[in-house]
């Protein structure tokens, strides 16, 4: 769908147009107006459009020269020209610009129809080439980095399944497979010898030196992780160069290296996945976990993940609850669905536990407890509320307040789900409370200022939100578009006046905003099939 932007300083001719073309035929989903071509940038600068029609002959700034302006804030806008005067200059002027069409006032509604369906047609072809295939590993190639790095990262946090991964390792030719051997590798580059400051210089060295020393024998493939620490997993090329020992000395060398000629100390911990990519996530966090608890703050220092010697007495909490994204992200953006999911992910790691006859440790009921607890503090305190507001249970705090809550499974789960539920309605009621009251505002506005400019960019700055977004609102909320809303309204009070005054039909169609007093005849005739006269008349 496309957004078209209509510019005349005749204000009956952009009334005509946008108000009389099918829209809807020509896949034009937004028309805004604008009568002078300092106002159509104003438009420009607040939204982006595809098409602009606009009049050449305009007092200040003319079409020729408001097209050069938007040209240059956007390559991709297309130009349909007006003009009452087939000028040889106009016309040279639109060719150099590059305009789609260029045609001649006063314009048939046909030809116009059938220009904007040309253009609509000619850029949707585009668009669909630049979404194609071809485009789209065009756009792999050129951003092969970057996308490798966000695979890794989204691997490492358990955001992809198997199939998924298998899937994108093909597509950026990464050389893994399913079962292969694989050495994650967590490093914490530490900071910079006396008189180093360009920190991320420095990174670049020190990757550098690692392609240098470990490539040759390692297949390598690297990214920052949420903690800031580079991460890089190792494949070995070859069967001579598999095993701890090997990896080891390659990370050795390299560590080495990097102290002595970048001026960096390096804390590193590398891990054995032995079945990629399935046991990556647990070899990775292995490796995190060793660094916070063998190394600490101190630098410079080469150790391998501990496995059994870093078993907790404390079975960890589902695996999946501190995963991305976290509960409190989930509320905080409003996504109710995936919440549940998560939740519901959680309780079913929980409960596998008890399924398989293991205790469930109050440890572990009570930081689910607490962690969702906590996203229901932020999501309440990010929106001006307590957690009691938020939670509509400001006459029984028992509700988040009750330490039985966290000495039974089914009770904890049962609570979560609740609160997620009474926060997802409380959202929702806020968003309808606060639809009703914009769509207040615009009626009334209207109803104030119909003989005035009540255009969707004027209602849209009046009540302080984008263009588009009031628009697909008010017919989200109503069944009725603005436009719609705007031509009734006006001809209930066109009626009324009829009826009820003497004033005269240019009196009453300045009144109700229409300032081609024809104009106004023409739509009253197509809403009532008589003139305005004749149905004063009857």
């Amino acid at each position: 769908m496309f957004r078209i932007l209509i510019v005349d300083d005749e204000p009956s001719v952009v009334d005509a147009i946008s108000q009389t073309m099918p829209w809807p035929e020509l896949d034009v989903e937004e028309v805004f107006t604008a009568y002078s071509a300092r106002e159509a940038l104003a438009v420009v600068e607040g939204q982006y459009v595809d098409i602009v029609l606009t009049d050449i002959r305009m007092p200040g700034m003319d079409g020729i020269e408001l097209m050069e302006a938007i040209r240059k804030r956007s390559g991709r806008v297309q130009f349909i020209l007006l003009t009452g005067h087939a000028e040889f200059e106009y016309a040279r002027d639109a060719l150099r610009l590059h305009a789609a069409d260029y045609l001649l006032k006063p314009v048939r509604d046909e030809a116009l129809i059938e220009s904007i369906r040309r253009l609509t047609t000619s850029m949707r072809e585009t668009w669909l080439e630049v979404s194609s295939q071809r485009s789209s590993i065009q756009y792999v190639q050129d951003h092969l980095p970057t996308l490798r790095s966000d695979l890794l990262r989204n691997i490492l946090e358990g955001r992809l399944a198997p199939e998924d991964v298998r899937e994108k390792l093909g597509l950026l030719q990464l050389p893994f497979e399913d079962g292969d051997d694989a050495y994650p590798v967590v490093v914490r580059i530490e900071r910079p010898h006396q008189g180093r400051h360009d920190r991320a210089l420095l990174e670049y060295a020190v990757m550098n030196v690692a392609e240098e020393v470990i490539e040759p024998h390692c297949q390598l493939w690297t990214c920052k992780d949420v903690h800031g620490y580079l991460v890089m997993v190792l494949k070995p090329r070859t069967r001579e160069e598999a095993g701890g020992e090997s990896v080891s000395r390659l990370l050795s060398q390299w560590q080495h290296l990097v102290s002595h000629y970048v001026k960096m100390h390096l804390s590193i911990v590398y891990g054995a996945c032995e079945a990629f990519p399935r046991d990556l996530p647990v070899a990775y966090e292995a490796a995190v976990r060793t660094l916070r608890r063998r190394i600490g703050r101190d630098d410079g220092l080469l150790t391998q993940a501990g496995y059994a010697a870093e078993a907790a007495t404390v079975p960890r909490a589902a695996s999946v609850l501190q995963t991305p994204p976290s509960i409190s992200h989930l509320f905080s953006a409003g996504l109710w669905e995936e919440a549940k999911e998560k939740l519901l992910s959680i309780f079913m790691e929980v409960e596998s536990l008890r399924e398989a006859d293991e205790a469930v440790h109050a440890d572990v009921l009570a930081e689910i407890y607490h962690t969702v607890l906590a996203a229901c503090y932020h999501y309440a305190h990010a929106n001006g509320q307590t957690v009691a507001q938020a939670l509509k249970c400001e006459h029984d705090l028992s509700f988040y307040q009750s330490p039985e809550l966290m000495q039974s499974v089914s009770m904890l789960k049962h609570w979560a789900f609740e609160a997620c539920l009474r926060l997802s309605t409380s959202n929702q009621e806020e968003i309808q409370d606060a639809r009703a009251t914009l769509i207040g505002q615009i009626q009334e506005y209207i109803h104030v200022h119909l003989a005035e400019d009540v255009s969707l960019q004027a209602l849209a700055a009046h009540v302080d939100m984008h263009p588009v977004y009031l628009s697909k609102v008010y017919k989200l909320v109503t069944g009725e578009g603005l436009k719609e809303y705007l031509s009734r309204i006006r001809l209930e009070r066109a009626v009324k006046l009829l009826k009820s005054s003497d004033l005269k039909i240019y009196e009453i169609a300045g009144q109700i905003g229409y300032f081609n007093t024809a104009y106004f005849i023409k739509v009253f005739k197509k809403a009532f099939g008589v003139t305005p006269q004749e149905y004063r008349d009857r």
